[in-house]
Order: structure tokens, then sequence, then C-alpha cells
């Protein structure tokens, strides 16, 4: 049994937005094994309890918003806490959410071994009963956003330049788009519940002396979540997006027919084969060479999690709305929330009920050889394909309010190069480095350590085809240690007080040398955008016979932010207007590409120095130094790509500088 807790303070720049979390799990379990001869059986119960409390510096203390004077709020105690503040082209403001998770999961596994010759197998299986309750503030206290709408010229779909400002608008107290969700009547808390289970066979088989074959099936069904008082809510959306109706569980829709408990429709086919092998050639070919490859799929079994959240604060049970600002005025900081329609659709998430669970398929190849001198030798290729990624689209259908809508359409392709070399410790001296040459497109990056995109173009996913957020095209990382020649069995300093100093002394240190990650050109505020719930999906239009890249890079212009320009249409531009910016499709979307500016690259430096003195056979003194970015230099980490931001093709920010750290510990 497992019991830990942990109590954090979450810091931010602005006292006010700061707050605190809390956490503390527990983890129990029980085990049987049983062998005979060449059969074994294994049988664990565990439990796993997870408690996560989070909460700002106001919430059932201080009514902040509802004294400032925001009205159409929640009134409730536990979701009080600051608005959420946006800008079009200043960073913008909000705190920590109060919420309070549970998550209890109870597993029975059983799992049977049998060696027969040349086999080991495995057959087993795992059935896990989930159970999570849920409370949020979610956007209970609203959000505003800010974008120069109200103080610009022109009519433009952009606020024109020099003629609006996103502060002075709220100096001004008139956003040009609000948005609130929350819970009216009742409780904000649900119970949301699951099952999973999967059945599984594996087997090792050594072929030969020099071979070795790694071969299995695995069934996983992950069902969706439901809630034990069905107070979740999904939207019956047309296929062509044209109409929506909103569906409750067990109900049924126009487009898509009967709903079930969950609004998701089982995913019932995610089997999940996978095989290895290591093959050692004959000496007589290639030496000390070993050859390993395989192949696998993984599935994407926690989005359901994410999913569920998002269905509950739905309308009939809670309030949304999403307000445009139609004219400057219209929306203020007093009254940014006038009262909805009972009769009118508001649910701000949908997700298609024939929604499938993404998958990616993993390959490797990769050839060892050790070298002389204690050198191994690594050549490998790694592959991966995202199937039926999280894809969300921003839609906006006549008489109703904007929403997000969320479907399994994406798709992404990884191909990396690995070139690694190692040099055993020997002699007081080891190294190793490693060189990664990859390359990652998705249309939807929510495998691989990337976020859900939201489609710039709802109509056209493809559009959106591009390098992955997390694409770094070169890596160099390395490591080494040394030990410093003096001390017992060494040639100098081999006793006495000299040796207890001097000797036994460890240099160790770690470097990454690598390329910048990728950028896109967006637009934040443009009415677009607005009109359908969302800012910054846009993305710029390129200027024609302009390049992205500059002679010399510098903090103050790392690209060319001539080459883009925020979208126009003939159709948007008041009478007699030169367009400036209108691409040859003549579209309101940019079409520049995601992620088509290179960020700056990597270069840090780690250092250690380290000794244990023995004083008795079980006492020692450990002292260790460390020192991150030993070298101080200044890594760039992030750079503007808002077109409408002052700090366009600027260094954003930037990461650590020298960090020094001593330590002491005395073992006893």
């Amino acid at each position: 049994m497992n019991y830990s807790r942990t109590n954090a303070n979450l810091v931010n720049p602005f006292p006010s937005l700061a707050g605190g979390t809390s956490t503390q799990g527990l983890n129990a379990t029980a085990g049987w094994t049983y062998g005979k001869g060449r059969l074994s059986n294994s049988v664990h119960v565990t439990y796993n309890h997870s408690h996560i409390d989070t909460t700002n510096l106001y919430s059932s203390v201080l009514n902040v918003a509802g004294d400032a004077g925001i009205g159409g709020i929640s009134t409730d105690p536990f979701d009080w806490g600051l608005p959420g503040i946006s800008f079009s082209s200043l960073s913008g403001l909000s705190d920590p959410t109060p919420s309070r998770t549970l998550n209890q999961t109870y597993t029975v596994a059983d799992t049977v071994t049998w060696h027969r010759g040349t086999h080991n197998l495995r057959l087993g299986a795992d059935y896990r009963r989930l159970l999570q309750s849920f409370r949020s503030a979610r956007n209970a206290e609203g959000s505003f956003v800010f974008t120069g709408f109200a103080t610009a010229l022109g009519s433009d779909q952009q606020a024109n330049p020099g003629t609006g400002l996103d502060f002075a608008d709220f100096l001004l107290g008139l956003p040009q788009q609000t948005s609130i969700q929350a819970v009216t009547s009742g409780t904000d808390a649900y119970n949301f519940r699951a099952n999973s289970y999967d059945f599984f066979g594996q087997d090792d088989w050594r072929v030969r002396a020099n071979l070795t074959v790694n071969y299995g099936l695995r069934y996983e069904y992950y069902g969706p979540y439901t809630e034990t008082q069905n107070r979740i809510a999904d939207l019956d959306v047309a296929p062509n997006f044209s109409a929506a109706s909103r569906v409750l569980p067990g109900g049924s829709g126009t487009f898509f027919g009967a709903y079930p408990d969950s609004l998701i429709r089982p995913d019932r086919n995610n089997f999940a084969p996978r095989i290895g092998v290591a093959w050692k050639p004959p000496a007589q070919i290639s030496p000390k060479t070993v050859v390993r490859a395989g192949y696998g799929i993984n599935y994407n079994l926690a989005q359901y999690g994410t999913i569920i959240q998002n269905f509950a604060f739905q309308p009939p049970f809670a309030e949304t709305a999403t307000n445009v600002s139609p004219t400057p005025g219209a929306l203020t900081l007093a009254n940014g929330f006038p009262a909805v329609n009972p009769d009118s659709i508001t649910n701000n998430f949908a997700v298609n009920p024939n929604y499938r669970l993404g998958y990616v398929q993993i390959w490797n190849l990769n050839i060892q050889k050790e070298l002389p001198k204690g050198v191994v030798l690594n050549i490998g290729y790694n592959g991966a394909k995202g199937t039926r990624l999280d894809t969300e689209r921003a839609l906006e259908i006549t008489g109703q309010q904007p929403f997000i809508y969320e479907s399994s359409e994406g798709n992404s392709i990884l191909h990396a190069l690995t070139v690694s070399a190692r040099r055993r410790l020997g002699h007081g001296f080891g190294l190793g480095g490693t060189y990664v040459f990859s390359k990652s497109i998705d249309d939807a990056g929510s495998i691989g350590g990337g976020g859900v995109v939201v489609a710039q173009n709802p109509f056209d996913l493809p559009a959106d085809r591009g390098l992955s957020s997390f694409d770094q095209r070169h890596k160099f990382t390395g490591n080494w240690i040394y030990q410093v020649p003096l001390g017992a069995n060494h040639r100098f300093a081999a006793t006495g007080l000299a040796s207890h100093v001097f000797g036994d002394w460890q240099w160790s240190g770690d470097f990454t040398v690598a390329s910048g990650l990728p950028f896109t050109p967006h637009v934040l505020g443009n009415t677009l955008d607005i009109n359908r719930g969302v800012s910054g999906s846009l993305r710029a239009n390129v200027v024609a016979g302009e390049s992205p890249s500059v002679a010399n890079q510098s903090a103050a212009e790392w690209f060319n932010v001539d080459a883009f320009c925020v979208p126009q249409t003939t159709a948007s531009l008041v009478s007699g207007t030169v367009p400036t910016c209108v691409n040859p499709a003549d579209s309101g979307f940019g079409d520049a590409g995601r992620n088509i500016i290179e960020g700056p690259g990597q270069f840090t430096v780690d250092m250690s120095l380290s000794k244990t003195f023995v004083i008795k056979e079980f006492r020692a003194l450990e002292l260790r130094m460390t020192a991150s970015n030993v070298f101080n230099t200044v890594e760039y980490t992030s750079i503007g790509s808002v077109v409408n931001s002052p700090s366009f093709g600027e260094v954003t920010s930037a990461g650590s500088m020298r960090r020094v750290t001593v330590y002491a510990r005395f073992r006893f």
C-alpha cells in the first residue's frame, strides 16, 4: 500500500492570479501467485485513489467579480474568482479555476504463464471499473475578449492598423466577445462511470541461439463514460454542418438516430498486434552485431475522460452562452451576458457519436555493433503513423450560438533516423552521444506531445496539414563521466590525507544542441474567428515575393515580418479602399501553412562534480555540486507569431540562466 500527499502554491507574476493545489493518492494491491511445473498463475486486485483540489485566492472567500459590478455570472461561492481576460496583442489574464476531482479505479488482473521448450507463453485479462467525481467552476465567472473592435475605424474584418487598441477597449470596458458556462441551479458536481477490459496473449520464442521472436495480440475495450444522473448533453449535427439539435442520453437525433447513455457509441474493434525480432548474425558475417526490429499499435485510451467533462456543464443542465458584439458598446463588462432565450440552443461543445479512439502504429529497425575500445555504435530508424486523431472544428450555424465540434479524422506521420555511439566507462572515462534527424507532419497533433488543433477552415481539414508542433529536425545530445585519477588505486595521492580529500572525485555532464520548434503565423481577434467563438485559429496570408527568413537573426527580428499580413477579402473592404492583403482565393482564411516558421534553436550544457567521503563502514558524506546552463548561455524559447501583435517577429521569452546547486547528504 502506498499513500502520498502533496501541496503546492500556484504562483503568478500577478499576485492576485495565484492559487494552490493539493493532491493525495492511495494505491493498494493484493496478489496471489500459484505455480506448478511449467505453469504459473498470478491474480492481482488493485485499488487506486487520486484526489486533486485546485483553488484560487477568492473561491468561497470573496465575490471579486460580482463586487466589481460584472453581471450575469455565477453567485455560487465555490465559483468565485476573476473573469478571464484575453487580448489580441497582449497576453491574457486568468486565475486558477476552482475544481475538485476524485478518480477511483478498481482493477482485477489475471495472468497465466506457461514455459515449454523454446516458448514462454503469457495469457491474461484485466478488468477496470473507473469512477470519477468532478466539480469545477469552469467558466462560471465569464470570459471577455478585447480586440480593438470598439476603438477601431473602418469596417474591415480586422481593426485597421493604428485605429484600434485592445487595451483601450479594456479600459473602456467594451469587449467584442464574451462567454460563460455555469450551473445555474442544483449542484455543479458530476459523477462519471466507465468500464474497461482487455485480453492479451504473448509468446517469447527463442527460435535459435541467435534469433528471438516476441509476438502477441492485445484486445482493448475502453467504454465511454456515463453520468449517474444522465446530466450530460451533445448536439446531433448534420453531416454537412448545416443544422444541429440538442440530444440527451438515451435520446434520438434527426441525423444520427438513437444515442446511447454515453452519447458516444462504444469503439469495440481495438486490436493491438505487436511483434519484435532480435537477431545476432553469425560471426563470419558480422561479428559483435545485433539487429532488432519491431512493430506495434497503441490506442489513445484517455480521450473519453476529456470528452465526458465537456459533455457536462451543457444546457439544459447549465447555462452556456457565447456573445459577439455587433456594434461597439453592445457588450460591456457590466452587461456582458444578456439573458438567453430558453428555447435557443446554446451548447458550446459537441462530438460525433461515431467518434473512434485514435491509435498510432509504431515501427523501428536498429543495428547495433560493438567496436574496438569499448565503443558501441547504434544506427536506427523509427516511424510512427497516427490515425483517427482528434480534430476540432469551430462551427457557426444560423440561428444558434457557435460551438466546438470534435471528431476523429486526423492523421500524422513521423520518420526519424538515429545514430548513437557510447563508450563504456573504462580507465575512468565514459562518453555517449545521440543524433536524431526527424520530421513529423500532422493535421491534428493529438498524439505525440501536441495539443488538438482547432481547424482554421472547418470545411477544409487538409489545409491544416503541416509540421507537427513538436517537430524538431535536428537534435544532438550527449553525456560524459570522468573519474579524477587521484586516490586509491591511482598513481597519485593513493594514500593518506591527500587520498581522502582529492581522491574519487567524479566530473559528469550532458549537453543538447538542437534546431528550433516551429511556429504558425496567426491572427488574434479577427471577426471571422470571433463570430464562431474562438480566437487564434485564423492564419496569416503570405505576401508574394517576401521570404520569411532574414540575413541576420536577432531578438528584435527573428524572421521577416513583411512576409505575412492579416487576411482581407474584397467584399469586406470599404468601397474605394485598395486591398493590401487579399490571397489568390479571395478568402478570409489565411493561406500561410501551419508551423512554417522555425523558432530558436537549443544549446545547453549541464555539469556536475561529486564525491563520497566514507567515514566508517556504514557512514558516508556525499557532496555534489551541479550547474545547469553552466556557460550562462541565453537560450531563446519563444517568438511572437501573432501578426497583429506589437511583438510579432520578436523573441518573447528565454530559458533559465545558470543555476548552481550544492548538495550535502549524510548516510548512516
